[in-house]
């Protein structure tokens, strides 16, 4: 039986998507193995899911308009979250502040301003998450805190973030309430290297009650004094929350994915075989030539753009993929790499870095970690959050205008 997953895009679409084989579902070709208590899951390349079979998507609900009503109108969308009741809220990054609206797409109030007050948010607010008892959580780097907002109450607290502890690099809350952050020191001349990352649970006062990884420290990004630097598909922490709260983690380096238990120790490890991929030089040329023209569009100055370009440096090989998500049904999504020299002229020219980070297939793992095939996302679909069967994200036109 096919299954599909509505979609919160711009327009209608319906598909199925691929991966499967032909005719009906296959039989699982992959081995599972124990190794002192720890599962080990070894897939091949060939998925479950038969021709028909793979999950689609439909589009159900759109908001946002490209000219008129300023209610519906978006900057730039940096978090998208939905309350148990179903109520979207759309962080803006270039309005700063949040909008609601019902589950049928009407807008109800906005939430805050810009500025650095009580119930205010900065440029650095990049990130909106829902948790337990439909609490908001919205880190804002700028302003140096995480603001913590009681919907229906509107109670505004907040709890200071400190970047001597480390600059977070992701947060994410499962459906369960669960609030997870990865924090990655600055190592700066003066301080002691530190070559970990720390990914833990943390309370909403900010509290950190659990450590669950320290993986190796990620390298796309240093600081060494100066500007930053960037070195492209460098190896990095990958993890995710599944929908009962499972953590899930992996170096993207490697088709090899650790799922922990409630005690945070290895249950179950999930390989599939992967063949590195080359960076080719025009991959280095679009990246570079984009980040260029991106830095010239926000007004750096001559001299320190040839300084930023001076500190790109590219990694031999693509990483294995590039991120993973909490699927339905507890299954396991994991994005492909997208390979910049494979777009096309257009394709390229509209690229963004921010929203674009891989292909949109998805390698998709059940519950027991067997392969079942690839979903693949609408065009210029960005997903943000999965409730139930609804998966909401945002897609931008042509003209890089942007829906929820």
């Amino acid at each position: 039986m096919r299954q599909t997953f509505a979609w919160i895009g711009a327009v209608l679409f319906a598909a199925a998507c691929g991966g499967g084989a032909d005719g009906g579902a296959t039989a699982w070709s992959g081995t599972v193995e124990d190794s002192a208590g720890v599962q080990i899951v070894r897939n091949s390349l060939e998925p479950i899911w038969g021709e028909g079979e793979a999950w689609g998507f439909e589009d159900v609900l759109t908001i946002g308009e490209a000219a008129g009503d300023p209610d519906y109108q978006f900057g730039q969308i940096a978090g998208l979250d939905v309350t148990s009741g179903g109520r979207i809220l759309v962080l803006d990054n270039l309005a700063q502040h949040i909008k609601v609206y019902s589950p049928e797409g009407t807008f109800e109030q906005t939430i805050g301003q810009a500025g650095s007050g009580p119930g205010e948010f900065g440029p650095g607010a990049a990130m909106l998450m829902v948790g337990t008892a439909d609490t908001v959580i919205v880190p804002d780097a700028g302003n140096q805190r995480v603001n913590i907002i009681l919907l229906d109450e509107g109670e505004h607290t907040s709890f200071p973030l400190r970047f001597e502890e480390g600059i977070p690099m992701r947060w994410q809350v499962s459906n369960t309430g669960v609030l997870a952050t990865q924090r990655r020191a600055l190592n700066l001349p003066n301080q002691e290297e530190v070559n970990v990352d720390l990914i833990a649970r943390q309370a909403y006062d900010g509290t950190i009650t659990d450590t669950l990884a320290t993986p190796p420290r990620g390298e796309t990004f240093s600081f060494g004094g100066g500007l930053p630097e960037f070195h492209f598909f460098s190896p990095e922490p990958t993890w995710t929350l599944l929908n009962d709260g499972t953590f899930v983690h992996a170096m993207n380096n490697e088709y090899r994915i650790t799922v922990a238990g409630p005690d945070g120790a290895a249950a179950r490890i999930i390989t599939m075989p992967s063949e590195p991929v080359p960076v080719a030089q025009e991959d280095k040329d679009i990246i570079t030539d984009l980040i260029m023209r991106l830095m010239g569009e926000q007004g750096v100055p001559p001299q320190a753009m040839d300084a930023i370009e001076q500190g790109i440096s590219y990694e031999d090989f693509f990483p294995a993929f590039t991120q993973m998500r909490n699927g339905p049904e507890q299954s396991l999504w994991v994005q492909r790499i997208g390979i910049p020299s494979d777009m096309t002229p257009d394709e390229q020219e509209n690229w963004n870095p921010m929203l674009d980070q891989g292909s949109d297939d998805w390698d998709v793992f059940d519950a027991e970690g067997r392969y079942l095939g690839f979903v693949t996302m609408p065009d210029r679909f960005s997903p943000f959050s999965l409730k139930g069967d609804l998966l909401y994200g945002v897609w931008r036109d042509e003209v890089e205008v942007q829906y929820v």
